[in-house]
């Protein structure tokens, strides 16, 4: 188990949440979760179970009445995690995975405003002076270029995005890039009011990127949330020429919105199926 998924799930307590959850867990052997803008104040070992599973252990940071909130959920039996940091924005801690490398793992949830992203920006900084693999993902609530936003108002490089820029230079962070849809979050809209904006990524810093240099960032079908959620596999095998199979799971038609998805009919294949849910 080598794969980490970081997802901005818009409310912990929904039952769709945990539905969608334990089945993304389930498929891609995950042993780390963070989960962002959780929308809530006190999370139990209880709740935690119906979430996820009783074999996970947790750390939850409070969210500030629905805003905000962060949990960090380990599996127990493959790998370990140590709080070392947490504040609204961010959640840090070391995590030990079952080959027994140990990895800073960042939780981000950033602040819509850029004055308030300068403090997360200046407290994940210091970790580039480790000599530690850094892996920093999360919700950054801010895209950096043209190609990241689809829709209303015309894109501007603004000062925020600026910052965040060079916050990843001069912290040694490296977009990993990424598999899947290619924004991760809409508005929900549609016509000319729809949204999709990339607010969400993971990014690796070069010592990462040694120790996992096939490292491969997965933006998964956007379900019960606005955001997607991102699936990191530090040690993704290198896929084989030919056709692939399509895996259809059963989790997917228990949320109504799928129902309107186009089905196998006639000359409609799997790949027409593919094109609809990347579209979505």
């Amino acid at each position: 188990m080598s794969s980490i998924l970081i997802w901005n799930c818009r409310g912990a307590r929904k039952k769709q949440t945990g539905h969608y959850l334990r089945s993304l867990v389930g498929i891609n052997e995950v042993c780390f979760v963070g989960l962002v803008e959780t929308m809530v104040m006190d999370m139990s070992r209880m709740e935690v179970d119906r979430l996820i599973g009783s074999e996970w252990e947790f750390f939850h940071f409070p969210a500030n009445g629905r805003s905000g909130g962060l949990i960090a959920l380990w599996k127990r039996d493959v790998s370990k995690f140590e709080v070392l940091g947490n504040m609204k924005q961010v959640l840090i801690g070391s995590l030990i995975f079952p080959n027994m490398q140990r990895w800073i793992i960042v939780v981000v949830y950033a602040s819509k405003g850029y004055h308030s992203r300068c403090l997360l920006w200046n407290t994940i900084s210091p970790l580039n002076s480790l000599d530690l693999p850094v892996i920093v993902g999360g919700d950054f609530n801010c895209c950096l270029n043209q190609s990241e936003k689809k829709g209303g108002r015309r894109y501007n490089f603004s000062v925020g995005a600026q910052e965040m820029s060079e916050f990843m230079v001069d912290s040694d962070l490296h977009d990993l890039g990424f598999l899947g849809p290619k924004y991760t979050w809409s508005n929900n809209k549609s016509g000319h009011s729809k949204i999709w904006v990339r607010l969400d990524r993971i990014l690796m810093n070069s010592e990462g990127l040694r120790r996992a240099p096939l490292a491969m960032v997965k933006q998964l079908v956007r379900l019960t949330s606005d955001h997607c959620p991102l699936l990191l596999n530090l040690f993704a095998e290198i896929p084989r020429p030919g056709n692939r199979w399509i895996r259809f799971e059963e989790i997917w038609m228990t949320y109504p919105i799928t129902w309107s998805l186009g089905g196998w009919f006639g000359r409609t294949g799997p790949r027409r199926i593919m094109e609809c849910l990347m579209r979505w």
